[in-house]
């Protein structure tokens, strides 16, 4: 269905016109009305439409600007104009504005309903050309993706022909003298009894974020070794972030969605593609090392890392108090600082001696550009943080700095309505919360948490249930196939659509179908009944 907005200054012709076009059966569900061209940017500044019906001669603001800043605003925007005057100049205006129609008042209903009957016709060309292109480009990456995979699998073993690895580091611009370091995944399940029995959804989510954090990045290759293990082939790059900070965020993102503890195995830095593979065994050697989940093992020595962490918590304190004036910032670096005290697995006194000195420091520069000096505030923190746990610590001086910088709650609250509309209105399409965190402006490290802390799961699970709960619909109501069911819910590939469903349902589409959409709620163990 579509939206459309009548705006005319004349309250009797947009009412008119409201009243007389069958709207429902144009596939419209939704018809508003403004009496300027100035209202009518208000409302479309907060609600997207697919179809303007505007008058030219209108006070405050006319039709001929209203469509100017409408094409600047919502390009797919289509535009009928209405006009008292049969002039020539305004026509040729409004050919110029792509402006889809031009008619003169009095308007008769059954024109105006055809024209508006072609519009949709030309909204609905584009909307399937638009899925058309999409699925060629899911069919088209996914067999690039696969190719890709081969090749580097290939090299793992020494196998690969000279010939064809040039021509893929070509096809790819990689530099055959790339500097890279193999990371191996590995999701820790051992307390996690849904995923054991469903370790190859698990491991086929993980393997996709890979891509999408570090492939469609350029930062790396994902693939997968004769094991099934996930492998990433990282990039080392002056202007890309050190490797561990990079596999950093991907442990944590992992916890935040799936409730896993992985630990990431980074073999030794290399040059060139065709030493992967003494990357790739020096990773292996280390594969068995039980002791460190949710971290990641490497062989680097704890002095380099000690010193390497004061440096990063200077950069964080320096960042925090430039963006001291944008609490959203400050939130996000701080997050940031949250993930390296993890990473680095310091112990508690230091913990809360950086916590100090980075609440200390934005108190110090907050009281000097606002000239709000309370001593008892610094005094209160050191107090806190003086007999309180490692996590407290960090709990208790982001407290502290939001209370310092005075928080807005209703701000996230207002985020993830957003990101709740976005994900309900785009589940047939690419989305993810490295996409959704991207339109809202936030890190997707900073979103994530959000999300989860904001409605109790994560956002990948919420994107997943609801794609499953539109499945069920369709397979309840429709006698589609399954693989046209997949791929309006989002899904590019059949399989994975099957192993999502039978996560949730404990049966597979076919049988859900078959058994009349009843299904044993015992199996509805990850995805809870929530809104």
């Amino acid at each position: 269905m579509y939206k459309a907005i009548v705006v005319d200054d004349e309250e009797m012709i947009r009412k008119g016109i409201c009243s007389v076009i069958p709207w429902e059966k144009l596939k419209i569900d939704t018809v508003k009305m403004a009496s300027s061209g100035i209202e009518a940017l208000k409302i479309m500044e907060e609600e997207a439409f697919d179809i303007m019906i505007t008058d030219i001669c209108m006070t405050e603001m006319n039709g001929l600007s209203l469509v100017e800043k409408m094409n600047y605003l919502n390009p797919r925007l289509k535009i009928i104009v209405l006009t008292g005057y049969d002039n020539f100049e305004y026509a040729q205006k409004c050919c110029k504005m792509q402006v889809e129609d031009y008619l003169l008042k009095p308007v008769d209903e059954i024109e105006l309903e055809n024209a508006i009957g072609r519009l949709i016709e030309d909204l609905e060309h584009e909307k399937t050309l638009s899925h058309e292109q999409k699925i060629n480009s899911r069919i088209q990456g996914v067999t690039e993706q696969l190719k890709l995979e081969q090749i580097m699998q290939n090299l793992l073993y020494e196998r690969v022909k000279t010939s064809e690895f040039k021509k893929v580091l070509k096809e790819y611009s990689y530099d055959k003298e790339e500097m890279l370091q193999i990371a191996l995944v590995c999701p820790i399940i051992d307390d996690n009894l849904a995923w054991k029995q469903h370790f190859e959804l698990l491991n086929l989510s993980i393997k996709n974020i890979c891509i999408e954090l570090f492939d469609s990045k350029k930062q790396g290759i994902t693939f997968e070794d004769k094991n099934r293990n996930i492998v990433i082939a990282i990039f080392i790059r002056e202007e890309l972030e050190e490797v561990t900070l990079r596999v950093q965020h991907l442990i944590e993102y992992l916890k935040n969605e799936y409730d896993i503890n992985p630990k990431v195995i980074l073999g030794s830095v290399v040059g060139g593609f065709n030493k992967i593979n003494i990357s790739y065994n020096d990773a292996c050697v280390l594969l068995n090392n039980k002791s460190t989940y949710g971290k990641i093992i490497t062989k680097e020595p704890r002095e380099i890392r000690l010193t390497l962490f004061n440096e990063r918590v200077q950069e964080f304190k320096k960042n925090m108090i430039d963006n001291i004036d944008d609490l959203e910032k400050v939130m996000s670096i701080y997050e940031a600082y949250s993930e390296a005290i993890e990473f680095y697995n310091l112990s508690t006194s230091l913990v809360k001696k950086t916590c100090f000195d980075i609440g200390g420091g934005i108190y110090f520069s907050y009281a000097m550009e606002k000239g709000d000096i309370s001593d008892n505030k610094l005094n209160s923190l050191l107090i806190s943080l003086k007999n309180c746990s490692r996590s407290d610590a960090l709990r208790i001086t982001r407290d502290f700095i939001i209370q310092i910088l005075q928080t807005d709650i209703g701000e996230s609250h207002e985020i993830i309505r957003k990101a709740k509309q976005y994900i309900n209105d785009h589940l047939n399409e690419d989305i993810s919360v490295y996409s959704i965190a991207e339109m809202l402006y936030l890190t997707p490290t900073y979103f994530s948490k959000l999300f989860k802390h904001s409605t109790g799961e994560g956002c990948n699970n919420y994107i997943i249930r609801k794609r499953i709960q539109k499945a069920k619909s369709l397979l309840e109501t429709t006698s589609m196939k399954t693989g046209k069911i997949a791929t309006l819910v989002g899904y590019k590939d059949t399989n994975y659509f099957s192993l999502a469903f039978k996560k949730q349902t404990g049966m597979s589409p076919t049988e859900f179908r078959e058994k009349g959409g009843s299904y044993n709620e015992e199996s509805n163990f990850d995805f809870n009944n929530k809104d």
